[in-house]
């Protein structure tokens, strides 16, 4: 799968989307904007949603957010249709990340779009990003590829934590 990076994981965007991960959502806008030149208008969009622990904590999720902001720049459409189960991977290392599966399944009463793009905050392994697209390509979805805001450097396993 093909995955698009707005940017390298440091300086300014590792710290607004630190920022975002503590809950504030004055970097929504702005990472969306950076996104939205990655997605060919007209696009659904399905974002990578984290945990609804997460989501409670945080006060949002993330990634609907982005996808939500992304959509109306692009005049495309956000389809909320992935659930996360289990547990955060933070703290786990490469060989634990790429192995996991199952991570997400589709919400009750989704309408799966025939083709969309995956939205995602930080791709380090790819592991996430490819749950999340074998669970649309087995409801009848061709996935395009993923957006991301960041990409961790080469040969660093976890985004470090701020």
């Amino acid at each position: 799968m093909t995955v698009w990076a707005a940017s390298d994981y440091g300086g300014a965007v590792r710290d607004a989307i630190i920022a975002l991960k503590r809950g504030e959502r004055a970097y929504l806008d702005p990472l969306a904007a950076l996104l939205a030149p990655l997605v060919h208008p007209g696009t659904s969009i399905v974002p990578v949603t984290t945990t609804r622990r997460r989501a409670a904590e945080r006060g949002f999720d993330q990634a609907r957010e982005l996808a939500r902001r992304v959509a109306a720049l692009r005049s495309g459409s956000a389809v909320d249709l992935l659930r996360k189960r289990g547990a955060a991977q933070r703290g786990l290392g490469r060989g634990e990340r790429l192995v996991a599966r199952g991570r997400f399944a589709l919400r009750p009463g989704a309408v799966v779009p025939s083709r969309a793009l995956l939205l995602d905050d930080v791709i380090t392994t790819g592991a996430t990003l490819r749950d999340a697209a074998r669970v649309l390509a087995a409801a009848g979805c061709s996935v395009l590829g993923a957006v991301v805001v960041a990409r961790t450097p080469a040969g660093r396993e976890t985004p470090r934590r701020g």
